[in-house]
């Protein structure tokens, strides 16, 4: 079957060229196959594909002698980074000529690559391509330039053929006397249309610094940005005979990106903290003002619970606003939820609160949400029922970690527990006991003592 014949189907598919223009390239492609035969070189038409970001190979005339292509790229797609001379030609239909490419087999080639028009549009390129993997290790040579070839040689014989780095070489002055292919592909995605070797470094404006400077710079690495690209600019003084600068470019444009991406989702997430810790804030607002406005004790003391039941996950939503991790502090959650209750107890100055550790130490942000809330009825259950017929006493909260055990425990010097029917269905009771057993899987205990009560959970982080 005639190749050409895929010609329409594949215009279709991937263009949005028009029926008049797709006979423009095959008449191109009938004019290939007269001269074709007799070229040493492989022939391409590529076309701009229908999103505009890249280039797909809609023809390919192989040449007399061996093909640079194991398999056709027919069909393929044409990578603005790897074949920058082919997306720079569709865009204004001028010339590109020994432009440095990598094919889709990853071979390093150059082309030649001329401009198909149908009236006055570009519709597609007709590229001639030939193999340079065996030039001296993909270093294309400036033989003018003047320096000792086998020192560079040494070298460039160090350097991996196949690093996707750019590698400039200069000489003691500053010119410009080598570089790979990817440092060529890299210029003329960036917009170099003209050859740099033998152009001074300060030509280049690769970073604000003269070359001079650069040289004297105390850095061996600078992070620079050239137009939407961020590189890595590593410099290594070559020391073999005339003195040489070798500088790589490593291109850290996606883990910019990347890090963007991430700096932008940790403001979000900041701000959905902040935003829920406001919310929660406002509804123990009006908590806080219908309890003062309720006539029942009963609805006075039930309001006040959830208000500190709030509190105490408003507490975490608070510190996690003000950090970066999901990981939070949760001595300082702790210390929060108490610094809450001794303000909402304030009828209550004869009991005092102490809280101590023996050492600080992270967790994740839902744990600490759990035992904010859990620390929080047993305080409040202390400050509501231990010291009952009592004129002062003391509650201490201590937070224990010995490796991956953490051990709280709650204790007053109060009248003592009295376990009952009661206390077991009671919302805060449940509160705790569903809390440690299925949120933390830890351990609960209580014991009563002849002056108050000690009550501890213990789990694994």
């Amino acid at each position: 079957m005639n190749r050409k014949t895929n010609i329409p189907f594949l215009c279709q598919k991937y263009s949005s060229l028009t029926k008049e223009d797709i006979n423009k390239i095959i008449e191109v492609a009938d004019s290939i196959d007269v001269v074709g035969d007799s070229l040493d070189c492989d022939i391409f038409i590529d076309i701009p594909s229908r999103q505009k970001d890249g280039a797909i190979v809609v023809y390919h005339v192989k040449p007399r002698i061996k093909s640079i292509y194991k398999h056709s790229p027919t069909g393929q797609r044409a990578e603005i980074g790897n074949e920058p001379g082919v997306w720079q030609t569709l865009q204004t239909g001028k010339v590109s000529k020994n432009i440095k490419a990598k094919t889709q087999e990853g071979r390093y080639i150059t082309q030649n690559i001329y401009p198909i028009f149908n009236r006055e549009k570009v519709i597609g390129t007709l590229i001639m391509e030939r193999d340079i993997s065996y030039n001296i290790m993909h270093f294309s040579m400036n033989h003018k330039a003047n320096y000792d070839m086998s020192s560079t040689l040494i070298l460039i014989k160090n350097l991996n053929d196949y690093l996707d780095d750019a590698i400039l070489i200069f000489d003691h002055t500053g010119k410009l006397l080598t570089k790979n292919v990817k440092a060529d592909i890299l210029f003329h995605s960036l917009g170099f249309t003209e050859e740099n070797e033998g152009k001074h470094f300060n030509e280049l404006r690769l970073i604000d610094m003269t070359f001079e400077q650069f040289l004297q710079a105390d850095n061996t690495q600078h992070e620079i940005k050239i137009g939407n690209f961020y590189f890595l600019m590593k410099k290594v003084m070559v020391p073999n005979g005339e003195r040489k600068l070798a500088i790589i470019l490593q291109d850290i444009t996606q883990l910019k990106d990347k890090d963007a991406e991430i700096s932008m989702k940790t403001v979000a997430i900041r701000e959905i903290h902040h935003r829920i810790k406001n919310n929660l804030q406002t509804i123990a607002s009006m908590l806080r003002l219908q309890s003062r406005r309720s006539e029942s004790e009963e609805a006075k003391k039930i309001l006040k619970d959830s208000l500190n039941r709030i509190l105490s996950i408003a507490a975490t939503h608070e510190l996690l606003s003000k950090q970066l991790s999901d990981e939070i502090n949760l001595i300082e959650v702790i210390d929060f939820v108490l610094k809450n209750l001794q303000a909402s107890y304030t009828e209550s100055d004869e009991i005092q609160l102490f809280f101590t550790f023996n050492e600080e130490f992270l967790i994740e942000s839902d744990k600490a949400t759990v035992i904010a809330l859990i620390v929080n009825e047993l305080v409040q259950n202390c400050y509501d029922h231990a010291f009952k017929g009592l004129e002062k006493g003391e509650i201490i909260v201590d937070v224990n970690k010995q490796n991956e055990i953490v051990t709280i425990n709650v204790q007053d010097n109060g009248v003592g527990f009295i376990y009952t029917e009661e206390i077991e269905k009671s919302l805060g009771f449940s509160i705790v006991q569903s809390y440690v057993r299925d949120k933390l899987r830890g351990k609960l205990g209580i014991t009563k003592r002849e002056k108050g009560t000690d009550v501890f959970f213990r789990f694994t982080v």
